[in-house]
C-alpha cells in the first residue's frame, strides 16, 4: 500500500505507518503507527503496557497517552501530563521544550498530524473522529497553535490525514440527533444517503477543514487506506475490535536511541 506522504511496511510482524517528513523537518520531527500485528496484539489497546515494550527503544523518556473521550481538549506533551497519569484528552501538542514523546489510539476514528517549522519546529496530534469533526477539531486545534505563533499556515506547514474508517463503511441512522447535526455541518460532497443510512466521509471533511485553515493542498497527505476495509492492516471498531487500537507515537527524534 503506497500513499504520497506515508511508508507502510512490516518489521518483525508488525504492520507500520510512518509519517514521512519533508527536509526542513525529516530529522527533527516523527510520526508513526504501530497497525495489527505481534506486538500491537499482544496489549489489548493498553498505552502503559505498548510503551513498556517500546520505550528502552526511545532512551525511555516518558509518554503522554491521554485518555481519549471525543473531546477538543489537547494538552502538552509535558510529563506532568505523562504515564502513568490519563488526562482526558484527544489531542498532544509537541514543542521543542518538550520533555516526553506523545501516543493517541484509534480504531476509526481518524489520526491527524500537522507540523511546522517556524518559529520552531512543533507538531500537533489529534484523535477526530464523528464527534471531533462536527466539532471542527482539526481547524480549531490548528488555529491555537497558530494564533500561539502568529503565523499563518502558508508558513510551512504540513499536515497528514492518517488511516480512518472510510464512507462507505462509516453510516449512521437518519433519526440520531446527532447525524442531523453534522448534516447541516458537512459539506455535501462527504455526505450521501443509502437504504435510510447517512454515510460521512470523515477523512474529507477533515481535509477541508485543514484547507479552510489555510494549509495549502499540496501539503495535506492523506493515507489511502480503510481500518473497515482493510481490516488485515487496521484495527477497527466497527468490525469486531473491541479493546485493540493503533498506537500512534510522535515527538523530537534526537531522544530516539534505535528505531
Amino acid at each position: 500500500m503506497k500513499t504520497e506522504g506515508f511508508r507502510t511496511y512490516q518489521k518483525n510482524g508488525q504492520f507500520m505507518i510512518d509519517f514521512v517528513m519533508p527536509d526542513e523537518i525529516k530529522d527533527i520531527l516523527f510520526v508513526s503507527i504501530y497497525c495489527r500485528g505481534s506486538l500491537n496484539d499482544s496489549v489489548c489497546g493498553d498505552p502503559a503496557k505498548m510503551w513498556s515494550y517500546l520505550s528502552y527503544n526511545f532512551n525511555n523518556i516518558n509518554l503522554v497517552a491521554p485518555h481519549q473521550v471525543h473531546g477538543t481538549t489537547v494538552i502538552p506533551a509535558d510529563s506532568r501530563y505523562s504515564l502513568p497519569l490519563r488526562p482526558e484528552a484527544d489531542g498532544v501538542f509537541i514543542s521543542k521544550a518538550a520533555d516526553c514523546f506523545a501516543s493517541l489510539r484509534f480504531a476509526d476514528c481518524v489520526p491527524v498530524a500537522v507540523a511546522g517549522i517556524y518559529p520552531e519546529p512543533w507538531l500537533l496530534l489529534l484523535h477526530s473522529g464523528f464527534a471531533g469533526t462536527i466539532e471542527n477539531f482539526v481547524g480549531k486545534g490548528l488555529s491555537d497553535v497558530l494564533q500561539k505563533f502568529g503565523i499563518d499556515a502558508h508558513e510551512r506547514v504540513w499536515a497528514w490525514i492518517g488511516p480512518g474508517i472510510c464512507g462507505k463503511c462509516y453510516s449512521r441512522k437518519s433519526a440520531d440527533p446527532l447525524t442531523a447535526r453534522a448534516i447541516k455541518i458537512f459539506s455535501v460532497k462527504n455526505i450521501y444517503e443509502d437504504r435510510g443510512l447517512m454515510h460521512f466521509d470523515i477523512r474529507s471533511q477533515i481535509k477541508d477543514q485543514l484547507e479552510a485553515s489555510g494549509v495549502p493542498a499540496g501539503r495535506i497527505y492523506a493515507y489511502d487506506g480503510c481500518t473497515c476495509c482493510d481490516h488485515d492492516i487496521f484495527y477497527s471498531y466497527r468490525a469486531g475490535d473491541v479493546n485493540n487500537r493503533l498506537f500512534l507515537l510522535g515527538g523530537m527524534p534526537q531522544n530516539k536511541l534505535i528505531g
